[in-house]
Formats: C-alpha cells, structure tokens, sequence
C-alpha cells in the first residue's frame, strides 16, 4: 500500500465515522459542529493529496521523458511532495497500515 492509497482509505473512514454520528439523533450541537468539520477537513485533504499527487506524477513523467532543460528543480518537487504526504499521514500514525517511514522528522 503507497501513501496515497493509505490516506484515501483513511479519509474514508473519517468520513465514515463523520456521517454516522451526523445520523444520531442524540448527537449534540456541538457534536453536530465537529463532524461537519471533519467532513470539510476530510475533503479538504482529499484536494490536497490531488494537487500533491498531480505534482508528483508530473515530475515523474518529465523524468521519464527525458524533458527536463534543468533538472535541478526534480529533487525539490519529488522532496516536498514526500513531506507533504508524510505529515497528512501522521494523524493516522497509531493505525496499524501505517508505515515507519512516512513518519516525518519533526
């Protein structure tokens, strides 16, 4: 499982999670207040990952053509699209899918 494959199934779950409780008839305003939230956070990162990801395959296909004038950009795209990744998945560090490595130094 890649990074991108763990965070969907992870945002799924949030919003799972989300929508189940928002269907609770006993669920407090406030409650009510932070599931909505957490919908929103969930879709809001689900943007994030995309752009991450549009990024990342971007430079992926220019290495892989061979396009590249300057090449002196690559590591830094490939360097922040890998951090970005890693710290949208450190809230889900204790799940049992996630992998040592995407922990980022902090």
């Amino acid at each position: 499982m890649d990074i991108v494959e763990f965070l969907t199934a992870r945002i799924r779950e949030d919003e799972a999670a989300a929508l189940k409780l928002l269907g609770d008839p006993t669920l407090a305003v406030s409650g009510e207040w932070y599931e909505r939230r957490l919908l929103r956070e969930c879709e809001a990162k689900r943007r994030l990952i995309d752009i991450i990801e549009s990024a990342r395959q971007s430079v992926l296909a220019a290495l892989v053509s061979q396009e590249l004038a300057d090449a002196g950009w690559v590591p830094d795209v490939i360097e922040w699209t890998t951090l970005s990744l890693n710290t949208l998945a450190l809230p889900y560090a204790d799940h049992p899918e996630f992998q040592a490595r995407w922990r980022t130094p902090g």
